[in-house]
């Protein structure tokens, strides 16, 4: 049924899901390579989710030679379609961007993704922005009240998902 309606029809939710489908061998023959054209296609058609699977594919070589840069542009292609996901990535990639990355540090473009994945609730987002305020970085300044917020938005998070393991208290 995905197959059909990715291929025919061009759905992007069908591209995508039939994408996981063969990334993860269930269901249909294990294979990058395909998986990876599957979710460019379907971020290409629109699909956020999938953008984030382009980037993070990219990020590893999965399918696909590694590319910083691309992934970078994939994540923020999520990030525009509101995939909180996406947006917490691209500010990832500019927190730490790694000893060999072409993408540089920087600190106010993190922010900004930062707030806009906290905004959709995004947990571990808001957990970044707590400890950037606790702590500062560069050019933001410590901030005690935005601390306290952002480290409130969290805790409130974290409760409604009945915990979270990999959030550690800031």
């Amino acid at each position: 049924m995905y197959e059909l309606n990715c291929s025919k029809n061009g759905y992007p939710a069908s591209c995508f899901n039939l994408g996981r489908l063969k990334l993860a061998g269930k269901g249909a023959e294990q294979d990058d390579l395909e998986a990876f054209k599957l979710f460019e296609k379907s971020c290409s058609g629109g699909h956020a989710a999938a953008c984030h699977h382009v980037g993070f594919m990219r990020t590893q070589g999965i399918g696909c030679e590694k590319d910083f840069p691309k992934a970078l542009a994939a994540f923020k292609e999520g990030c525009e379609r509101d995939d909180a996901n996406s947006c917490n990535r691209v500010a990832t990639m500019y927190l730490r961007p790694g000893p060999n990355s072409p993408i540089k540090r920087d600190i106010q473009q993190a922010k900004t993704y930062l707030e806009k994945a906290c905004d959709a609730n995004f947990a571990p987002a808001c957990h970044n922005l707590a400890v950037m305020y606790k702590k500062g970085d560069e050019s933001i300044p410590k901030d005690q009240a935005k601390y306290e917020e952002y480290r409130a938005k969290t805790e409130q998070l974290i409760k409604q998902a009945g915990g979270m393991s990999s959030i550690k208290s800031a």
